[in-house]
């Protein structure tokens, strides 16, 4: 079993009994709301002080990026509007900008329960692939960003991880 299986396997038990975690390590990011929780040992990179998103690296040389940001820091966040449709707008919001600047985007997929959306647009290099989130007042916007594991993988862990802070 390679790390990432057990990374999962690890997120997915922890996210699913209600008994205590075996996850012994976890990275603890500090966004500009609150803390988010990485399982595994990560180094920071760099924060981007426009969006507060937050770049790691492991020691297999997968890059993360996390950011949470009030939603109402955003123009077109409405408050009567339900959290998926908000989070709908954001995708719409960042994947138009990223269109505008002739990068190809692709919705990947969609979760109205759970509040997600999860997409990719290609920088030339690779395949940078987003869940952007509702986690209460705040927009979750977690980035993998890598060629080592499949695109089934990166969505996995960004859903395991998106749980995880939720």
């Amino acid at each position: 079993m390679n790390k990432f299986h057990l990374i999962i396997a690890l997120l997915f038990f922890a996210t699913n009994s209600i008994q205590s975690q075996e996850i012994k390590e976890f990275t603890t990011v500090k966004t500009k709301t609150s803390d988010v929780k990485v399982p595994g040992t990560w180094t920071q990179l760099n924060t981007m002080d426009d969006s507060g998103q937050t770049y790691l690296k492991n020691k297999e040389e997968i890059i993360i990026a996390i950011a949470q940001n009030p939603k109402k820091a955003y123009s077109f966040f409405k408050a009567n509007k339900s959290d998926f449709e908000n989070v709908k707008e954001f995708y719409k919001w960042d994947a138009d900008y990223r269109k505008e600047n002739n990068f190809k985007t692709d919705k990947i997929k969609e979760n109205p329960k759970q509040e997600y959306v999860i997409w990719k647009y290609n920088d030339g290099k690779l395949d940078n692939i987003f869940l952007f989130g509702s986690s209460k007042n705040n927009f979750l916007n977690l980035l993998v960003y890598t060629d080592t594991w499949s695109e089934a993988d990166k969505v996995l862990f960004l859903e395991n991880l998106y749980q995880l802070n939720k």
